[in-house]
């Protein structure tokens, strides 16, 4: 029977559908059920919790801090996933590039087209480490530790939920935000700030730092420490404590 004008026009539009691969499909489902599991409370989540966290009133000198930055295939932290995280540790105001870390994370999806941002292709991840392993090295390794990032929230957000779903609960994850240091500096001086004066290369070029055009979670970890040491030097202060920068990183 020939198919009437109507029919045409639907197959001609399901036709124009990208529709994504049923392994795709299968894949998210998969992960999708695994979310609603109620998983125990891991041991890596209760030692952590054990080990105070660091005293606000601790000179900023004394500090340790770690620096991470993840890239992910997207910005919401309960539908797309981490590629790759990179940190980077400060202890006395230096940078210890032998505690430098990069890890590549296995997705149970294709990377996509965020792959246009961050560099990471799906055949970089065939030997891709698994995002529990990494979580449970940096968080056995940084317990008590000072966080920081910039725009915080991203990582925050990413580790909370990824820790909910592999531990069972989320570690208390206290940050210093990079961006917000930078925005209370700019508006200290009076500066109207744009959003894109705050990102991550527009603050390196305003101090005068290295900059890099492709995200990379390595480079941009210690592209944020080294912001981060500019930010405590042109503070001035040498008894700046800990609480201090915090309430110096809010927005």
């Amino acid at each position: 029977m020939p198919l009437l004008p109507n029919q045409r026009k639907v197959r001609k539009w399901l036709s124009r559908l990208q529709l994504p691969d049923w392994r795709t499909l299968a894949q998210q489902l998969n992960f999708s059920r695994k979310l609603t599991l109620k998983v125990p409370v891991s041991d890596i989540i209760q030692q952590f919790d054990k080990i105070p966290a660091a005293d606000p009133r601790l000179n900023i000198a004394d500090c340790r801090f770690v620096v991470i930055d993840i890239e992910t295939t997207g910005l919401n932290a309960k539908t797309d996933y981490i590629v790759s995280i990179g940190w980077v540790v400060i202890q006395a105001q230096e940078i210890v590039l032998a505690n430098a870390k990069h890890h590549l994370i296995a997705t149970p999806v294709s990377v996509g087209q965020s792959a246009v941002f961050h560099g990471v292709h799906d055949h970089h991840l065939t030997s891709a480490r698994d995002l529990s392993e990494v979580l449970s090295e940096f968080l056995s390794d940084f317990a008590g530790a000072v966080f920081v990032a910039h725009h915080a929230n991203i990582e925050q957000q990413f580790i909370t939920v990824a820790c909910q779903r592999l531990f069972g609960k989320a570690p208390k994850l206290r940050f210093v935000d990079t961006m917000a240091l930078e925005w209370q500096r700019l508006q200290q001086h009076g500066k109207v700030v744009k959003n894109q004066d705050l990102q991550l290369n527009a603050c390196l070029q305003r101090h005068h730092l290295p900059t890099s055009q492709q995200h990379h979670a390595l480079a941009d970890a210690y592209s944020c420490a080294l912001l981060l040491l500019c930010q405590l030097k042109q503070s001035r202060d040498p008894n700046l404590q800990l609480a201090d920068l915090y309430k110096m990183a809010k927005m």
